[in-house]
C-alpha cells in the first residue's frame, strides 16, 4: 500500500478563507444561515443513532457536526471544570438544515 503525503507551506494557509468582503475572484458574500435550536443533548443524539462527522477542539470546548437522518447538526460543548463553575459538561446543538 502506496503512502500518501501532502506538503503545504505556511504561506499557502494565508489566504484560506478570503477576507471578507475582499473583491476576489471566486470570493463569495457572506449569508445569513439559519440555526435552529435542538433540545437534546449531544449523549442523546448519539444514542438515537446520529453520527459525529467532524470534531475540532476550540477554544471554549470541543465543537462536533452530527449527521442525523437527513439533517445536520453542530454541537459546542463546554466540560466541567471549577475555572467555569460548572461541574457537569453541557452541550448547545442546532441543526443546519
Amino acid at each position: 500500500m502506496g503512502t500518501f503525503i501532502l506538503l503545504a507551506s505556511p504561506m499557502s494557509f494565508a489566504q484560506w478563507p478570503p477576507e471578507a468582503g475582499a473583491k476576489v475572484v471566486g470570493n463569495t458574500i457572506e449569508l445569513p444561515t439559519t440555526l435552529k435550536p435542538v433540545a437534546i443533548p449531544l449523549d442523546q443524539l448519539l444514542n438515537q443513532g446520529a453520527t459525529i462527522i467532524t470534531a475540532q477542539h476550540d477554544t471554549n470546548g470541543p465543537t462536533v457536526t452530527l449527521k442525523k437522518g437527513q439533517h445536520y447538526i453542530i454541537c459546542m460543548v463546554s466540560g466541567a471544570g471549577s475555572a467555569k463553575d460548572q461541574n457537569i459538561a453541557t452541550s448547545r446543538c442546532y441543526a443546519m438544515n
